[in-house]
């Protein structure tokens, strides 16, 4: 069963895509970026829905006001007439919503782009080697990079794929500089040169594309990785450099019966 701290840092890359959602399309969406388990599934004993819909209300019901910023970086708005999660951006060290503008951008570009399952067993295999490491090592790189602007680095920046996995299009949510942008990250890690190809998903390249022209998607590029130190060297691309210098070569193909 997913506790709410765990539902919490799940709701935050809905928002980071959406900007802003009611309960219930929080709801709706939640199982785009959280795999449920039998308990989560379970009806509830008091309400007409499984569980960890349940949970998501509680969320909601617990705050002790009407506005309530959670840690993991979002603020739950009770102040109108429907209940809101809204996204945060820290500026001047403080947090504050997003604006309506912002939250229309980011709507517009999720109509285009919706969170894809993983095959978990394989990203498992693979999250225990080069993977994880690098991504844990570009999450300590960014906490430092953003403390530069802000005494909030630990909870800007969130390292999502640990629990949500690849689907999301990027692994790392952080913020580009003290106006509050949000950057996202995609790490790619490999123990040999700079220049060694790495690979992309479609559901990845997609994202990226659609962020080809607003500074705020990067490939951090791992490489010369050492594993025993958990350390190496980083490059940032940005998105509009990724398809500006590189090219994408299909190597694999999904084969259906006719």
């Amino acid at each position: 069963m997913h506790s709410e701290k765990e539902i919490r840092k799940a709701i935050r890359p809905l928002l980071d895509i959406h900007g802003k959602l009611s309960t219930t399309e929080v709801k709706q969406l939640i199982e785009t970026v959280i795999t449920y388990d039998d308990e989560d599934l379970m009806m509830s004993e008091t309400r007409n829905e499984i569980k960890i819909k349940q949970r998501i209300g509680n969320i909601v019901s617990h705050t002790t006001s009407d506005f309530h910023i959670y840690p993991e970086g979002f603020a739950v708005d009770k102040r109108g007439s429907k209940n809101y999660f809204v996204a945060l951006k820290s500026v001047n060290d403080d947090f504050e919503v997003i604006t309506e503008k912002e939250v229309q951008e980011r709507k517009k570009k999720s109509s285009q782009f919706r969170p894809v399952k993983i095959d978990y067993e394989k990203l498992n295999e693979e999250r225990a080697d080069i993977g994880l490491k690098g991504e844990l090592f570009v999450v300590d790189y960014e906490k430092e990079r953003v403390s530069q602007f802000s005494s909030n680095s630990d909870k800007i920046v969130a390292h999502l794929s640990q629990l949500q996995g690849d689907g999301l299009g990027y692994d790392i949510s952080s913020q580009n500089d003290k106006n509050g942008q949000i950057r996202y990250i995609e790490v790619k890690t490999t123990k040999n040169g700079l220049d060694t190809p790495f690979y992309m998903s479609e559901n990845e390249r997609k994202f990226f594309k659609l962020h080809e022209s607003n500074d705020n998607a990067y490939i951090y590029r791992v490489y010369d990785f050492d594993k025993e130190s958990s350390h190496g060297k980083l490059m940032e691309i940005s998105a509009k450099k990724l398809f500006s210098d590189y090219n994408f070569c299909a190597n694999s193909y999904k084969v259906i019966k006719k």
